[in-house]
C-alpha cells in the first residue's frame, strides 16, 4: 500500500475533517459484465411518481468553491462528483457501486498481471477514439506528476510497473505486487486522449464521460449532455455544480428556485425545507467514527480497559448530546463494504460490567487521561467524557487543529478520529491503522498495534483475488479485531440530501451526486397528460 500525502481538505466533506489512505477495493472482480447504466423511466414508484424522466437543467449546490478540472484539482467530493461527470476511468462509480468502466471485461493470467479488453466504440468529447495507447499515455505521464488529483492519481499509477499495448482494444498491465484491487483504484485515474492531450495542452484535455465540460471557475460549473456517451445519453441536459458560502447560504437557495439538490451534513436545515415542500432523504456516508488507543502505553495494555470503554459509551446518547445524525457502529466497515462481518454487533451498554472489568485490571478508582480530538470534534468529546466519568475515568479533551493534531497523533495515549474509505473496502482502514507498521502497511498505526494473526489475514487479503475467498478473509480480520480492541468504532455518521419534488435522486455511496445518476420525477398525473 501507498500512504498517501496528507490532506488539508477533506474528501467528502469540508466540514469534518477525514484521513485518507490508499487501498482501494470492491467486490466486482467478474470477467465480462455487461450494463446497462442508464436505464428505462422506472414505473410508478413512491406516491404515484414517475422517475427517471429527461429533464432541461439541474443545479447542485456545493460548499465553499467549486475544484477545478482534473488532473490539477483537490480530491473532495465536489471534485469527484465534476470530473467524474466529465471523464471515465477504466473502472467508474455508479449508484454506489464501483463497475466496469471503459475497461469491458479482464482476466488474471498470474498475480502480476491484467489484461483487459476496452469497450468497443468509445469516443472522447473531440472525437477521438478510445484506444489502448491512451490508457499507456495516461498511466505514463501520471507517473510523473506526483501532485495530480493531490497525489491520489499517482498514487494509483505507481502501482503498474509497465503498460504494454497488444493492439487498439486491449492491453496489459504487469503490477510490481500481487494486487486484487488494481482496477478498483482506476475509477480516479481519468483516462485522456494521447493525441488530444499533445495537440491542445492538459489544461484542455476532454474525457469520455456523460458530460462535457461548458465552463468552470471557483463559482460554478456547467456541463453539457455527452449524447454520445456509450453507456447512453444522460437524462439531464444541462448540469450545474454552483458555490455557495455556507449551509444558510444552500438553504437560502433552494427557497430561491437557484438549487436543485444538495447534500446537508448536518440536520439544522432539513425540517425547514422539508416543511416548505423540499423532500429530505437520509443515507448512510460511509465513514466510521472511532476511538484509538496507544496499546504500549499504560493502562491501555490491558484489552480489559479497552472492553471497560467500549461497555461503558452509549453511542446513541453521545449522538443525541452531540447534535449528530447516525447510529452505532459495529465494526470498522458499513454494510455496503467488502468484508462486512454481519455476525458482529454493538454490545449493549454496560457500567457495571465496565467497572468490573476495570478492577480487575487494576483500576477501581479509575483513571485520569488526555483524549486528542480534532477541533470539529468537540461535542462529541464531551459527550465521552461525561460517559466514562459514570466508571471512573477522568477525561480531558485536547481539541486539535489538523496539522497538529496528526503532529501529536503518534505519541497520544487516547485519541479520536473519523474514517472515510476511498471506496467500498474496509482493508482501506485495517491495513493502515492496525495491521503492523511494514513498509507499506500500518502507516498510521498510531496505537502501535502489533498482531501477528490479524497480519496474516490482512496480508492473506491483499493478495487473494477471489472475491467470495477475500470477504471471508476480511471479516475474520474484523472478528479478530472487535475481540481485541486496539480501536473502538462508535458510529456511522448518516447525511442528508435536500432535493426538489421535480428531481429524481437515489443517494449511495459517500454524498458524491453525479450528473448521470440524476433524472427527472413527476406526479403520474402529470407525466401521463
Amino acid at each position: 500500500m501507498t500512504e498517501l500525502p496528507q490532506q488539508k481538505k477533506s474528501f467528502f466533506r469540508r466540514e469534518f475533517i477525514y484521513l485518507l489512505v490508499a487501498v482501494i477495493a470492491v467486490a466486482i472482480l467478474g470477467i465480462g459484465i455487461v450494463l446497462q447504466l442508464n436505464p428505462k423511466p422506472a414505473k410508478l414508484q413512491g406516491a404515484g411518481y414517475v422517475e427517471g424522466l429527461p429533464k432541461d437543467k439541474v443545479t447542485v449546490a456545493v460548499l465553499e468553491q467549486v475544484g477545478g478540472l482534473y488532473p490539477n484539482t483537490t480530491f473532495d467530493v465536489d471534485s469527484i462528483a465534476i470530473n467524474g461527470s466529465v471523464f471515465d476511468g477504466l473502472t467508474i462509480f455508479r449508484n454506489g457501486k464501483v463497475q466496469p468502466g471503459l475497461a469491458e471485461s479482464w482476466t488474471n493470467p498470474d498475480e502480476l498481471t491484467w489484461k483487459i479488453k476496452l469497450r468497443s466504440g468509445v469516443k472522447f468529447h473531440s472525437g477521438n477514439p478510445l484506444k489502448a495507447s491512451d490508457v499507456k499515455y495516461t498511466i505514463e505521464e501520471t507517473k510523473k506528476h506526483l501532485d495530480w488529483f493531490s497525489g491520489i492519481a499517482s498514487s494509483i499509477a505507481s502501482k503498474v510497473d509497465s503498460v504494454e499495448v497488444i493492439d487498439d482494444q486491449t492491453l496489459e498491465l504487469k503490477t510490481k505486487n500481487p494486487d486484487p484491487t488494481l482496477l478498483h483504484w482506476m475509477i480516479y485515474l481519468y483516462i485522456f486522449s494521447e493525441d488530444q492531450v499533445k495537440k491542445d495542452g492538459l489544461e484542455k484535455a476532454v474525457g469520455t464521460g456523460p458530460y462535457e465540460l461548458v465552463s468552470i471557475d471557483k463559482k460554478e460549473a456547467v456541463l453539457k449532455a455527452n449524447d454520445a456517451y456509450w453507456g447512453g445519453p444522460p437524462k439531464v441536459k444541462s448540469l450545474v455544480y454552483k458555490a455557495y458560502k455556507d449551509a444558510r447560504a444552500i438553504a437560502d437557495g433552494f427557497e430561491k428556485g437557484e438549487v436543485d439538490i444538495s447534500l446537508f451534513l448536518e440536520n439544522a436545515y432539513n425540517e425547514g425545507l422539508k416543511n416548505k415542500g423540499f423532500r429530505v432523504i437520509p443515507a448512510k456516508s460511509g465513514d466510521i467514527s472511532f476511538l484509538g488507543f496507544n496499546t504500549k502505553m499504560a493502562p491501555f495494555t490491558d484489552v480489559r480497559v479497552r472492553k471497560a470503554i467500549l461497555l461503558a459509551l452509549d453511542v446513541n446518547k453521545i449522538l443525541k448530546g452531540s447534535d449528530r445524525d447516525g447510529q452505532p457502529a459495529t465494526q470498522f466497515a458499513t454494510a455496503d463494504l467488502t468484508g462486512f462481518n454481519k455476525e458482529l454487533t454493538q454490545p449493549k451498554t454496560d457500567k457495571a460490567e465496565a467497572k468490573k472489568l476495570l478492577t480487575e485490571a487494576g483500576l477501581a478508582d479509575g483513571f485520569t487521561v488526555t483524549l486528542n480530538i480534532l477541533e470539529t470534534g468537540e461535542k462529541i468529546a464531551e459527550q465521552i467524557k461525561n460517559e466514562l466519568a459514570e466508571i471512573g475515568i477522568t477525561v480531558k479533551p485536547n481539541p486539535l487543529g489538523f496539522d497538529e493534531y496528526f503532529d501529536k497523533a503518534p505519541k497520544a495515549a487516547f485519541y479520536f478520529l473519523s474514517y472515510v474509505p476511498d471506496t467500498l473496502d474496509s482493508t482501506d482502514l485495517l491495513n493502515s491503522f492496525v495491521h503492523s507498521r511494514t513498509a507499506d502497511k500500518g502507516g498510521f498505526n498510531f496505537s502501535r498495534y502489533s498482531n501477528p494473526k490479524l497480519d496474516e489475514l490482512l496480508d492473506k487479503a491483499s493478495t487473494t483475488f477471489n472475491t467470495n475467498e477475500r470477504a471471508k478473509i476480511i471479516e475474520q480480520a474484523h472478528k479478530e479485531i472487535m475481540d481485541q480492541l486496539p480501536l473502538v468504532p462508535l458510529m456511522e455518521r448518516i447525511n442528508f440530501f435536500v432535493l426538489r419534488e421535480d428531481v429524481s435522486f437515489k443517494p449511495a455511496a459517500f454524498g458524491l451526486i453525479f450528473g448521470f445518476e440524476l433524472s427527472g420525477r413527476q406526479k403520474a398525473t402529470d407525466a401521463t397528460q
